[in-house]
């Protein structure tokens, strides 16, 4: 049963206890009723927990999103709720084991995990999304990837799941533009939030020296980029691979 239809746009946003989560759902509040994901409840609930408290509209979803259960759920919970599933963001992702790992090193375990985190969670979110969308004739679903994709000395598995996630997002934006949906990835370098609690400080001077803007992205920047693929100004993209990383890597 329909609880009610929302007059604003509904957004599913995965991994939304995280910090890169968490800001994107904050940038997305004010104009959209949400979905939240996570694989933690506690982490989820301080999230969902600060939203209401600023009036917003969210319903939570606790699970993996590599799970097909859970991907089914953040579909259901969107239209039980408000009656539409308008767009989805793919925050999801990580790595299984250790960072920076030797491909000799990397067990079947990390690959397997890894492909699931970050590419496998993606296609079962956006094929349970783009069922209620193509219904519709509109939606709009971002990626979230990342410069590795291109090949990574230092993660392999990391690499192949990104480069997957590249794929994926222009395969399903040829089939589903038939039915008004736009799919965008977003290849992001070196993110304060995802990557200074596993190295130490010294990557922030490293990617400083190399990034021609001469700082890291913040979380800000990330949600700046998915407001802009969620809202009228990009309505005629789709397929498209949007280079977040201060000028480094501009040939992604």
């Amino acid at each position: 049963m329909v609880e009610g239809v929302s007059e604003r746009p509904v957004a599913v946003v995965t991994a939304a206890g995280g910090p890169m989560g968490a800001a994107i759902a904050r940038r997305l509040a004010p104009t959209h009723a949400l979905v939240l994901n996570d694989r933690s409840a506690d982490r989820l609930g301080t999230t969902a927990e600060a939203l209401c408290a600023g009036g917003a509209a969210v319903v939570t979803v606790v699970g993996d999103v590599s799970d097909r259960a859970t991907a089914v759920a953040l579909r259901e919970n969107a239209v039980a709720r408000w009656g539409r599933l308008d767009a989805l963001v793919n925050v999801a992702g990580g790595v299984k084991g250790p960072l920076n790992q030797p491909i000799l090193d990397i067990t079947d375990d990390q690959w397997s995990r890894t492909l699931d985190i970050n590419l496998t969670s993606a296609f079962r979110c956006l094929q349970e999304a783009a069922r209620v969308m193509a219904d519709a004739g509109a939606g709009r679903i971002v990626n979230i990837g990342s410069t590795s994709w291109a090949g990574s000395p230092d993660r392999a598995h990391y690499a192949a799941a990104k480069s997957g996630l590249v794929a994926l997002t222009r395969s399903a934006a040829t089939q589903l533009g038939r039915h008004g949906i736009t799919v965008n990835v977003i290849v992001l370098g070196a993110t304060t939030t995802t990557v200074v609690d596993r190295r130490d400080g010294s990557w922030v001077q490293d990617w400083t020296a190399h990034n021609p803007l001469g700082r890291p992205n913040t979380v800000d920047d990330v949600a700046d980029a998915v407001e802009f693929l969620l809202g009228p100004g990009s309505r005629n993209i789709s397929g498209q691979a949007l280079t977040v990383a201060g000028g480094l890597n501009p040939s992604l």
